[in-house]
């Protein structure tokens, strides 16, 4: 044990302490916590379930522990054990726990899936003390990780926590191992990161990934998207939800937290008017605008929680003011049957706040409470259905209710089957003593459950069927719990995709969902879009289920793609990058311009000169201009342009320019800024042999002809390589192709507009002559 493991595990108590929290945690023979909670993560940072995050098993990885075994196995050894882990890797565990989430303020979900379980399968691989690790152990472990994930997520969790616990808190006496582990990171959808340890052919992959615009939805997908939600007719209530989301990411350029979190209270306009206190309108401008009030993310400083809110509001431009209304206001009144149940049930803090706690409930009128179908008769369901999916009005719902009890009342007893299967699981779950909740009478006395039940006059209790709810399904719980802003915090049912939570009557059954009367209420979530468009592979998309062909079906996109997409079409526009920093609610310019996918073409057409300098100049040499202006091109003729422009002025400069404009070439690998009138190429076009001339671009098609030929000076290597010779040609073919291919991949590897060889020889200049030249 060295000072450091032991001062981290001190600190990790002292938090645990301010927080409440019992460090010594009984476990069973598993390693699992006795009590079945153990540490609260979720109610320990004050986040808002759900999900709720729980520290309670510190025994072995169950499924490293598989692969484990079947290693030994092969060896002829016995196989270990499920056991509580050391009391050193326990204590290292939850120290490593209470740092990242109380002292850090990481989220519950980024510490249970990249610090605690990574933690316990290093603990569970390897068979020392969290000190006496060495780059072997973790090698082993990081090898056993990737193997229980086929994604290869878990191993890269392994490999982070070297970086994030063992070498930032000096854990280990023979640290720091991370750079010695020399294992490739994955690339996670936003950030790259640990770049020195990727190979050089990965790193040109993901440059010129980047180059592609990999990060904007394709075409296809992106059009094929517009037209489901703008044109097809939703099936679902959940699908009506999806489409107006997407409707407004496509507006807005929101991310999906933020469209999924848009609060029912969303609408601002603000009035203009003049000095004389006439509206805008009349003097020419516009009298009003529209904004959209919501909860903007990233807007966290260094050391503030990352779970509050910050609200924030985004102009809408006025064509798309009718649309963006028309959605919200539609969502806002199919969504408030649902807003209205949640509020009663946040306000009470009961689950069903319709009744007294104490009364009894026909069991018929409880059913839709609980399942949400709202056929309890053996009725013709598709006229309902048909009309209720014209346009989710929640008015149709309430007719359905209505036209059933008239049908009772008239004597028609006859129930719907699904109705008769829930009140038989219900009362076998009686007889089996799993619930003590008791079909009942009018009156509220118990009726035997060897009885015949006429369901018409089955009751139960209110007060026993809440607790029979939270005991046996919990998932059926509304999620009342308010988000955190930075000053005050938002109510779930303040927020507008409020949506039902496990509707499978009409998400699994192609029912319907009665909004008027289901007890359980989502709060919204990120998930309601990216699932829609396949960023996870176990949901059904909107292109597979409303797709016209199988390709289009097969299609799929990531939702942060919309707002790439638009932030390059308002620099592709015009528009300042001032403006999309501050609609996109960023803090510096220079976020917007990581969203910025314009080819090199694009970004001169807005590169401004002045119109009597462009017509003096013509089309090749205003390109040329455009080039120097935007820091995009640089050479002897640019040197040479900077330095008239300097010591002469512009019209000088551009004189200049004009007549030197045949010195700007499109090659296949880049820009040559040189002039070719008197000589030709004395490169032959093998810009990439140390040619300084030579200006880097991101033109995909010029990449990929360098990548073409990378991959051919590769194999001409190996094939000299392979037949080895004493002789000078040999050396000096091998000399040529190795010259051409370094000068490749550093070609590869420079950014657009930056010059790859600047002290390369300048050809322009005439050669020495020597004293061998006649």
């Amino acid at each position: 044990m060295n000072p450091h493991y032991s001062a981290f595990i001190e600190l990790g108590k002292a938090l645990a302490r301010e927080k409440g929290l019992s460090w010594e945690m009984p476990l069973d023979e598993a390693g699992a916590a006795q009590d079945g909670v153990g540490w609260n993560l979720t109610m320990v940072a004050g986040d808002v379930p759900p999900p709720a995050c729980y520290l309670r098993d510190l025994g072995a990885d169950t499924k490293a522990l598989t692969i484990v075994n079947a290693v030994r196995a092969e060896r002829g050894q016995s196989p270990l054990a499920s056991k509580p882990l050391s009391t050193a890797w326990q204590d290292l565990v939850k120290a490593a726990v209470a740092e990242q989430l109380l002292f850090r303020r990481n989220t519950t979900g980024h510490v249970y899936q990249h610090i605690l379980r990574p933690l316990r399968v290093v603990a569970t691989c390897v068979d020392r003390e969290p000190w006496e690790l060495t780059v072997d152990d973790l090698h082993v472990a990081i090898r056993i990780g990737t193997a229980v994930q086929a994604s290869g997520k878990l191993g890269d969790a392994v490999v982070g926590i070297v970086k994030v616990v063992f070498d930032a808190q000096h854990i280990c006496d023979a640290g720091p191992l991370y750079p010695a582990l020399a294992v490739p990171r994955m690339k996670g959808k936003s950030a790259i990161r640990a770049k020195h340890t990727w190979s050089p052919d990965k790193l040109r992959d993901d440059l010129e990934a980047r180059k592609r615009s990999e990060r904007l939805p394709k075409r296809r997908a992106f059009w094929e998207l517009t037209r489901i939600v703008m044109t097809e007719k939703p099936r679902t209530l959940m699908d009506e939800l999806r489409f107006a989301a997407l409707r407004t990411m496509i507006i807005t350029g929101m991310r999906s937290g933020e469209a999924a979190l848009l609060p029912a209270d969303w609408k601002r306009e603000r009035t203009y008017r003049d000095s004389k206190g006439r509206t805008a309108g009349e003097s020419g401008g516009i009298s009003t605008s529209l904004m959209v009030r919501h909860f903007a993310e990233k807007q966290q400083e260094d050391e503030t929680d990352s779970r509050v809110l910050y609200e924030a509001t985004q102009p809408v431009p006025e064509m798309f003011r009718t649309l963006l209304t028309e959605t919200l206001d539609h969502v806002a009144r199919i969504t408030e049957p649902p807003r209205a149940t949640l509020k009663l049930q946040c306000e009470t803090g009961r689950l069903l706040p319709w009744y007294p706690v104490d009364s009894v409930v026909p069991f018929i009128e409880i059913y839709t409470r609980l399942m949400g179908n709202p056929f309890w008769l053996d009725i013709e369901r598709e006229p309902f259905i048909e009309r209720y999916r014209n346009s989710f009005d929640p008015a149709v719902l309430a007719e359905l209710h209505e036209y059933q009890h008239e049908r009772r009342r008239r004597g028609d007893l006859t129930l719907d089957a699904a109705v008769y299967q829930f009140a038989h699981r219900l009362k076998t779950a009686m007889r089996g003593g799993k619930t003590s909740l008791r079909f009942r009478h009018g009156d509220g006395s118990p009726i035997s459950l060897v009885e015949r039940m006429e369901w018409h006059a089955t009751y139960l209790h209110v007060g026993e069927l809440e607790e029979h709810i939270r005991l046996t399904t919990p998932t059926k719980v509304s999620d009342t719990m308010p988000l955190p802003l930075a000053v005050g915090s938002v109510q779930p049912y303040e927020l507008l995709f409020v949506q039902p939570k496990r509707s499978l009557a009409e998400e699994r059954n192609e029912l319907l969902c009665d909004v008027n009367r289901y007890m359980c209420v989502r709060r919204p979530g990120p998930d309601l879009i990216q699932l829609a468009l396949g960023e996870h592979s176990t949901c059904e998309t909107v292109f597979e289920k409303y797709g016209q062909t199988d390709e289009d079906r097969a299609l799929r996109m990531e939702s942060h793609m919309l707002r790439h997409l638009q932030n390059t079409e308002l620099f592709r526009l015009g528009v300042a990058d001032t403006i999309i920093s501050k609609r996109f609610n960023r803090r510096s310019v220079a976020q917007s311009y990581e969203y910025d996918h314009r080819s090199l073409t694009e970004d001169l057409d807005h590169i401004e000169i002045p119109q009597e300098i462009e017509i003096m100049l013509g089309e090749k040499a205003s390109t040329v201009a455009r080039l120097i202006k935007g820091g995009k091109a640089s050479g002897p003729i640019v040197d040479t342009f900077q330095r008239i422009q300097a010591m002469e002025g512009n019209m000088a400069a551009y004189e200049y320019l004009r007549a030197e404009a045949d010195g700007f070439h499109v090659t296949p690998y880049g820009h040559c800024l040189n002039s070719f009138t008197v000589d030709p190429c004395p490169k032959h076009l093998e810009c990439f042999a140390d040619c300084r001339h030579l200006s880097a671009t991101d033109l995909p098609e010029q990449r990929q002809n360098l990548i073409r030929l990378e991959g051919k000076f590769k194999q001409a290597v190996e094939t000299i390589r392979s037949r080895p010779s004493t002789s000078i040609g040999w050396q000096n073919q091998l000399e040529h192709a190795e010259k051409r291919m370094t000068g490749l991949q550093k070609l590869l590897a420079t950014s657009p507009g930056e010059h790859p060889f600047p002290d390369g020889v300048d050809l322009s200049l005439s050669r020495q002559r020597g004293v061998l030249d006649d």
